[in-house]
């Protein structure tokens, strides 16, 4: 079993902002176009970027504290992060922010959808009900449903359940997700006919351009 935390040169009870300095500083020093033609660099590159990926979410942070002190690398670690509808709210706006610069012909729906899922899993569905913050409830409600928006309509029943859950009856989010659904769907068939209406005025221009240069 890799120790991430050695890896990336930090304690177990490293904060999120030491692991990302660390990774950060690192990977600037072993990225692979720094280090043309130097297998071990890309090796320590592909650790690093491994390592990163799962301490850097909470969750994903804690199942890896727990295989590592069931493997006798070391103790529990004290590590951990409280999740709260604050912190839910923030790994929604970081999961638009990522969105953003991706390509959304190329992405994994699959993934995408999984990951939405996992936010919504029972546990924090749990929390933001316990809490009942309706400002912090309704802003994970928009960013969800706008990273939704890149689904495909087939992978959305599942999400839409969980958000029904998540506004607990609330009219106006109800409302929010059944705009936010139709509007989906509304874009989905535009999508699916966009094609057509491309290859339809490209035969209109086609004829009267034709129709022109007879004269």
């Amino acid at each position: 079993m890799k120790d991430y935390y050695k890896i990336l040169g930090v304690a177990t009870s490293a904060s999120q902002h030491e692991i990302k300095k660390a990774y950060r500083a690192l990977a600037f020093k072993y990225h692979p176009d720094k280090n043309p033609d130097n297998s071990l660099s890309e090796a320590q590159f592909k650790d690093l970027q491994e390592a990163y990926a799962t301490l850097s979410v909470a969750w994903k942070r804690e199942s890896y504290d727990d295989e590592r002190w069931l493997s006798g690398m070391g103790g529990k670690t004290q590590y951990k992060e409280a999740i709260t509808p604050a912190w839910l709210l923030k790994i929604c706006m970081e999961l638009n922010a990522s969105l953003a610069v991706m390509d959304t012909h190329r992405m994994s729906q699959r993934a995408l959808r999984a990951y939405i899922l996992l936010i919504l899993e029972d546990a924090h569905l749990g929390v933001l009900l316990h809490y009942a913050e309706k400002d912090i409830d309704r802003a994970i409600l928009k960013e969800l449903l706008k990273a939704a928006s890149r689904l495909e309509v087939k992978y959305l029943d599942e999400v839409e359940k969980k958000l029904v859950i998540l506004a607990a009856g609330d009219k106006d989010m109800l409302d929010t997700i059944d705009a936010g659904i139709e509007e989906r769907i509304r874009n989905d068939r535009w999508e699916k006919l966009l094609p057509f209406v491309v290859i339809l005025i490209t035969l209109a221009l086609c004829v009267c351009m034709y129709l022109y240069s007879a004269r």
